[in-house]
C-alpha cells in the first residue's frame, strides 16, 4: 500500500508539472546566485536585480589591510574619515538571500519616477560641459539625498504592479550597509580589498586612477561619471553586480553609528582615490546632503 501511495503522489506531481508545461508556465524553483530579474518601477521602465544568495561573510577589513591604509593616510596626511579604524572587524553577516540592483539607479529611471533630474552630469546640469555630446540617461543619478531616496521608494512601492509582483508585502528599499558589503564581496570573503583582488588604478572602476591603491602605476581619471555597467567586462562580479566600486557613492539605509544622525554611504565615486573604493571602506553624510551620491535598490525575499 505504501508503494502504491507513493506512486500516486509521483503521478500527481508529474501531472501538475505536465499541466504547467502545457500552459507555458515553469514549476516554481529557487533562484540561483547572480540570476537576474526585471522589476517595473514606472510605466514601461524596468530595473534589473541580481539574486544575492544565502550565506555568511566576515565584514570589514583584515588587520593587514587596515595597517596599510593607516600607513598610506599617515604619509599623505589624508583626512581621518578614510581611516581603516572605522572599518575594523565588524563581525559576521548572515543572510537567507535577497535581490540587489544590478546597477545604480540611472538618470532616466529617476526621471521616470520623480519627473525631474537633479544630476550634475547632464544637459543643463553644473557639469554639462564634462558630458557634452553624451546621452546621460544611463548614467547613475547623483545629487540625491537619503531623504530624496525615501520619496523615490514611496512612489515605487506605491505601484500596484510592483506590490503584486512582490507578493503584496515585499517592498523595495535601500540596502543596509551589511547587505551592501555582503553583496560586494560576491562570496569571496573579505581577504581582498576589492571583489576582484587587491589593486585599483582606474582600470576596473571609475575613480581617480592617479591615486591608485595596491599597485604603483597610476591610471586614468575621467573626472565625471560613466554609464552604469561600463566596467563590467573589466572586473566581472561573481553575482553580476556592477559599479560597486566607484562611479557614485551609494546610500545605505542605516545610521553610521547610534550616536549620530549620519547615514552610511559605501563604494567610493568617480572622484574617490583608490583606497576609498575598497569593499570595507565606510563613510557618511547627513540624510539631507545630496552631493555626488546615488543608490541602488534592494528587494527582500520576505
Amino acid at each position: 500500500m505504501r508503494r502504491y501511495g507513493i506512486g500516486l503522489t509521483l503521478l500527481a506531481v508529474g501531472c501538475v508539472t505536465a499541466m504547467l508545461a502545457a500552459q507555458g508556465a515553469e514549476p516554481k524553483r529557487d533562484p540561483v546566485a547572480g540570476e537576474e530579474r526585471s522589476i517595473e518601477i514606472a510605466d514601461g521602465v524596468k530595473v534589473l536585480v541580481c539574486y544575492i544568495p544565502a550565506g555568511e561573510c566576515q565584514l570589514g577589513s583584515p588587520a593587514a589591510e587596515r595597517a596599510e591604509v593607516l600607513r598610506l593616510l599617515s604619509e599623505a596626511k589624508e583626512p581621518a574619515w578614510l581611516s581603516g579604524e572605522a572599518e575594523g572587524v565588524r563581525g559576521k553577516y548572515e543572510t537567507k538571500g535577497y535581490w540587489l540592483g544590478k546597477y545604480e539607479v540611472t538618470q532616466d529611471e529617476w526621471v521616470a519616477v520623480m519627473g525631474s533630474n537633479p544630476s550634475y552630469f547632464r544637459v543643463g546640469g553644473g557639469g554639462a560641459k564634462d558630458v557634452a555630446g553624451m546621452k546621460t540617461g544611463n548614467y547613475p543619478v547623483e545629487g540625491v539625498s537619503w531623504e530624496d531616496c525615501q520619496k523615490f521608494l514611496l512612489k515605487v512601492n506605491g505601484r500596484a504592479g510592483l506590490r503584486k509582483s512582490l507578493g503584496g508585502r515585499k517592498l523595495a528599499r535601500l540596502p543596509h550597509e551589511d547587505e551592501w558589503e555582503y553583496g560586494y564581496r560576491g562570496g569571496r570573503g573579505n581577504g581582498r580589498a576589492y571583489y576582484w583582488g587587491d589593486g585599483l588604478n582606474g582600470d576596473k572602476a571609475n575613480h581617480r586612477g592617479d591615486y591608485p591603491y595596491g599597485v604603483a602605476q597610476k591610471g586614468a581619471w575621467l573626472e565625471r561619471t560613466t554609464p552604469v555597467g561600463a566596467y563590467e567586462g573589466k572586473a566581472k562580479h561573481p553575482w553580476g553586480l556592477c559599479d560597486m566600486s566607484g562611479n557614485v557613492w551609494e546610500w545605505c539605509d542605516n545610521l553610521y553609528s547610534s550616536e549620530q544622525t549620519y547615514r552610511t554611504v559605501r563604494g567610493g565615486s568617480w572622484y574617490g582615490i583608490g583606497l576609498s573604493c575598497r569593499g570595507a571602506l565606510r563613510s557618511w553624510y547627513e540624510p539631507s546632503d545630496a552631493n555626488d551620491i546615488g543608490f541602488r535598490l534592494l528587494l527582500p525575499l520576505d
